[in-house]
């Protein structure tokens, strides 16, 4: 596995030298069910020698809720997470998140649902206020600001590719998430 994302993450690169790669991990957030068997001494050994394998830079997407402590603490430089689901979970975590930028990790704040009926319910105005509400209270761990900021990047929530409208709810979602980071530049006065 770890030899098929270098090539993607060598082939990416070869089109744009910002180019990063994160493996998908669904399976994280079972990890320390009592049904899986798994525990986190074996699974932090096996996830450390998989990112040890891949370049950088490399990171982990996870749309589920696993132990976050758990995940922010690997040599990774990429967190994609669902804050939008994850939204009264992930705020707890502030000094996780705090020591993982300090590290020098990056986080994808996946914000834009991609389910046709939770983007129904939202608009630009709300999913801007629940960000910055999460950010407010992330804040309060001791993080810099403009260092979160820095070290932020916004992602549609989920990789959903399943609605009954076929690709234009995820297509609407793309078009909300510029129209968000545009706003967000603007407000932040970070580079355009």
């Amino acid at each position: 596995m770890a030899k098929r994302v270098n090539t993607q993450l060598e082939r990416l690169k070869q089109k744009n030298k910002n180019s990063f790669m994160f493996i998908d991990e669904p399976g994280l957030q079972f990890l320390f069910s009592a049904l899986s068997g798994y525990n986190d001494v074996f699974a932090r050994e096996d996830i450390e020698n998989l990112l040890s394998q891949i370049n950088r830079p490399r990171g982990i997407h996870l749309c589920g809720n696993p132990d976050w402590d758990f995940l922010f603490g690997f040599d990774m430089d990429i967190v994609s997470i669902d804050i939008y689901t994850n939204q009264k979970v992930i705020p707890l975590y502030g000094k996780s998140i705090k020591n993982f930028i300090e590290r020098g990790g990056t986080i994808v704040w996946g914000i834009i649902p991609t389910n046709y009926e939770p983007f129904l319910n939202e608009n630009l105005d709300s999913l801007k206020s629940l960000l910055n509400n999460i950010w407010k209270t992330v804040l309060k761990s001791g993080i810099d600001r403009q260092e979160l900021l820095s070290k932020s990047m916004l992602s549609p929530a989920t990789c959903c590719l399943v609605n009954q409208d076929k690709e234009k709810t995820v297509e609407n979602a793309f078009s909300l998430l510029k129209k968000l980071s545009q706003q967000l530049r603007e407000e932040y006065k970070l580079f355009k």
